[in-house]
Order: structure tokens, then sequence, then C-alpha cells
């Protein structure tokens, strides 16, 4: 039986670039989006992909809540969906606004803050959304070391 999965490719290939990053001497600096950008902007282009993968994510959580078949199911749903929707803002709101600024400390906890909702939904052992949980839990820790590395 084929499943499918719904993981963007970015998501896949980033943290291989950010940990090739991480393990050179050398950081170029060029435009954020070429192949030879700065430690910097690969991590604005990874916050971008954390807000982007976790909108996607409460989408799913969304409606596995609607389509609960009880009570439990749709509490584990609704506290996924909750802590995902804020993550959303958090990022876009927050997080980017603080890097933009070079505050990246407080960048760092903000991304902190979304790791800690991501495991908070890893915990409750949803089925759908536990690869999404995997994902995004070790890019958004991998993410707060680059960030610590910008301070």
């Amino acid at each position: 039986m084929a499943i499918k999965v719904d993981v963007s490719p970015c998501l896949l290939v980033i943290p291989i670039v950010l940990s090739l990053l991480l393990s050179s001497q050398h950081f170029a600096t060029a435009n954020p989006r070429s192949s030879n950008a700065d430690l910097t902007g690969l991590s604005r282009i990874a916050l971008e992909l954390t807000a982007t993968k976790v909108n996607v994510t409460a989408a799913v959580a969304y409606k596995l809540m609607k389509n609960a078949g009880g009570y439990v199911e749709f509490g584990y749903a609704q506290a996924c969906y909750v802590g995902y929707n804020s993550s959303v803002h958090e990022i876009n709101e927050e997080g980017l606004k603080y890097f933009d600024e070079r505050k990246y400390g407080e960048a760092n906890e903000v991304v902190g803050s979304v790791n800690k909702q991501i495991n908070d939904c890893a915990t409750l052992r949803i089925g759908a959304l536990d690869e999404s949980n995997t994902l995004l839990g070790k890019f958004t820790t991998d993410l707060k070391t680059i960030l610590h590395l910008l301070l």
C-alpha cells in the first residue's frame, strides 16, 4: 500500500545545506537565495520555510479536528492546531521582525517557542502529524543552533 507524503523538497534540502555551511570555515556573502549565500541569508530563508511548513501543518491539524471521531481525538487535534497556528503568527510577526533587526537572540527565542509547540504536539502521537512534527522538530532545532552562531 502506498502512502502519500506531503513534504516540501525545500524542507528536505535546507537542513543539508545548513549542515554543510556549519561544517565549512568559509561563508560566502551573496544574494540570500543564491547557491553561495551567507549564513544570515540562509537563516532568513529557513525562518520563512518554517513558517510555510508550520502553516501547512496547521491546516492538516484543522482538518483532523473537523473530522475527529470523538472528543479525545478532537482535543488532541485542536491542541496541535492551536499550537501550530500560534507558531505561524510568532514567526511571521515576531521572529522575522527580530531577525531583520539583527536581534538574533530574540529570533532564537521565537524559534525555541515554535520548537516547543511542535514537540508538545508530537507527544500526542497523532499519526497524520508525526512526520511533520519530526521534520519540523529537527529543522527548528538546527535553526536554533544556527541563530545562536549569529549572536
